[in-house]
């Protein structure tokens, strides 16, 4: 049974990457990139960026790799793609794994819903026209010596998690396509799962992070109440970067999860 990783939004493969190494010994895997992301070149239309189409690629890449049905993990923004991917080909769909996100209207719960709010008014007047000169600005940004300990203080990142963790990510906003990444964060906005939440009926492992300042724990507790028979894997100290601070734990879960429900399958 093929594991197939959903990456975030502004991210690729590297959050993963733990994870992945610790799956591949006994399990098939395979991470793909949204567009504009890592190696997928731009949207060639811009309205093609919502979570509706991206969960349709996720189909297409599916397709293109032969396999016919796998369980799907999903980080951040892939949580939504995911969930999305569970209203379009339900019968492809063996197990959901949703890692650090929620279902829907991720700008509303950044921080603070307020905040939150404010903050994706701020981005769809200002991202559109500014998004190649916004990317740039953060990738030189985060070249800074300051950059990292600012993220630590600001509680994005985790006190342990070092620089080099995290470099990957930093880099990637120098290879993310402007107009792609607005466009996306836009369409984003306007979408939600939350209404086939109590209709998933395959094995669900929920991760969420008790310091998590995009994903509050509690929409993760909400889809573990939604969602029947989920099992919600809680670690309280967790920011968004969890996958970098909780790499162990999160992969011996997921480890569990995968044994106790396709242990048969992942053995064929």
């Amino acid at each position: 049974m093929p594991i197939i990783f959903t990456n975030g939004y502004a991210t690729s493969h590297f959050y993963w990457d733990h994870l992945r190494e610790h799956l591949v010994p006994h399990h098939k895997t395979l991470v793909w990139d949204l567009k504009g992301h890592g190696r997928s070149g731009p949207a060639k239309n811009l309205d093609h960026c919502s979570i509706p189409y991206c969960a349709d690629d996720l189909r297409r890449v599916m397709d293109a790799a032969g396999i016919e049905k796998a369980v799907l993990a999903g980080f951040s923004l892939g949580c939504q793609i995911i969930f999305e991917a569970w209203r379009q080909i339900p019968d492809r769909i063996s197990g959901l794994i949703p890692v650090l996100g929620t279902y829907g209207h991720p700008f509303d719960n950044v921080i603070h819903p307020v905040v939150g709010k404010i903050g994706f008014k701020a981005f769809e007047r200002l991202a559109p026209p500014a998004s190649n000169k916004a990317l740039n600005f953060a990738y030189h940004s985060m070249k800074t010596p300051w950059s990292h300990p600012m993220n630590k203080v600001l509680g994005m990142v985790g006190r342990n998690v070092d620089r080099k963790h995290m470099q990957p990510f930093y880099d990637h906003f120098n290879l993310i396509d402007g107009p792609t990444w607005a466009r996306m964060g836009i369409l984003m906005q306007e979408h939600s799962a939350e209404d086939v939440l109590s209709t998933i009926d395959v094995p669900t492992l929920i991760v969420a992070g008790g310091k998590d300042l995009l994903t509050p724990q509690r929409l993760s507790r909400h889809m573990n109440d939604k969602i029947p028979e989920s099992q919600l894997l809680y670690l309280p100290k967790a920011t968004h970067a969890g996958l970098y601070e909780y790499p162990n734990e999160i992969a011996n879960e997921v480890d569990r999860f995968l044994d106790r429900h396709f242990v048969q399958e992942m053995t064929r």
